[in-house]
């Protein structure tokens, strides 16, 4: 049998996405509202909350896949029944991706828990926008998700870092707007895949039952 979608990439393209879309069309009814010429700052707010959805739903994606794969070396494991859960939440117990953002390194931990090894070099077999040299998927994603980080971050007692942040960002092209974020939706699509057929292959290859 050869490989198939998880579910967890199934929501990503469905689900999750419609949901990044919804804020997306927010935002273009703004500008029906207020009009081509309107202050840039007005709809702000809004793009904000795009970039902030975006990486959500992505590292969402991430938790879903690691949660399939700790239920798939679980059962195949097979355990007494009783087990099943307890076994399962001792694999994705204090997972990075749980308390912090899916940043690379958070997924390169979190993966090689579950005994995946090289992870950006396998990334960069299937994708070759994300391999080295030349490969730009690593710097738009690591932009994205520092984006995201400096808006998260930004409340009254660190107003001055976080402009700071923010105006640095748009200073090397990498702008807080819909626009923008959406262009590095193409960057996640490829990532999303290539996780997915990652841990097929790998939980395929250790346990030699196709996980999903």
């Amino acid at each position: 049998m050869g490989y198939s979608k998880s579910l967890a990439l199934e929501s990503w393209l469905t689900s999750r996405r419609k949901s990044i879309a919804l804020i997306a069309e927010a935002h273009v009814a703004m500008g029906e509202v207020d009009g081509p010429g309107r202050p840039l700052e007005l709809g702000r707010p809004l793009a904000h909350s795009y970039i902030l959805r975006l990486v959500a739903e992505f590292q969402g994606f991430t938790r879903d896949l690691h949660d399939l794969s700790a239920e798939h070396i679980v059962s195949v494991a097979a355990p007494p029944p009783e087990l099943n859960a307890l076994l399962t939440a001792a694999i994705t117990r204090g997972r990075a991706i749980d308390s912090g953002n899916a940043t690379m390194t958070a997924l390169r931990m979190d993966f090689g828990r579950l005994g995946v090894r090289n992870l950006e070099g396998k990334l960069g077999t299937i994708n070759a926008a994300w391999a080295r040299p030349g490969g730009k998927d690593p710097g738009k994603f690591d932009a994205l998700v520092s984006l995201r980080n400096a808006l998260a971050h930004g409340n009254q007692r660190q107003v001055d870092e976080y402009q700071r942040q923010v105006d640095e960002y748009r200073r090397q092209g990498h702008l807080d707007t819909v626009s923008w974020a959406r262009n590095q939706l193409p960057v996640l699509n490829r990532l999303s895949r290539a996780f997915d057929t990652i841990l097929w292959e790998h939980l395929r290859t250790r346990t030699g039952v196709p996980p999903w």
